[in-house]
């Protein structure tokens, strides 16, 4: 007769989508899912850490920014995200999770380099 062990769970729900996601709660990663962040007692989603992200730089943005031009800050937020993120990832892995260019996520290594030795 076989014994059945219970696997650990926990769930989680994003602060600012609401979505809830449940995984096995097993070493460190038994406060968040993987890729989520808790911040003030709040969890968020790689999704929504992304959107705060870009958020934040669209928020210092000239008021006269064209469209364009926030497009492009978009853009450079989303990538200099995900090189902050997880630094030692390569930039072609990066450019094909954010739909972008590898060359993108190069400038984006060198402008967050140039940034943190500042």
């Amino acid at each position: 007769m076989s014994t059945m062990q219970q696997t650990a769970t926990a769930d989680r729900t994003c602060a600012r989508c609401e979505m809830t996601t449940r995984w096995v709660a097993n070493g460190k990663s038994a406060k968040t899912p993987p890729n989520w962040v808790e911040d003030g007692g709040l969890a968020y989603c790689l999704a929504c850490r992304r959107e705060l992200a870009v958020e934040s730089v669209l928020a210092d943005a000239p008021d006269d920014s064209t469209n364009k031009r926030l497009a492009e800050l978009r853009s450079a937020a989303l990538v200099e995200f995900e090189v902050e993120r997880n630094p030692d990832r390569r930039d072609g892995e990066i450019a094909r999770a954010i739909h972008c260019s590898a060359v993108a996520v190069g400038k984006a290594r060198e402008r967050v380099r140039a940034r943190q030795s500042a």
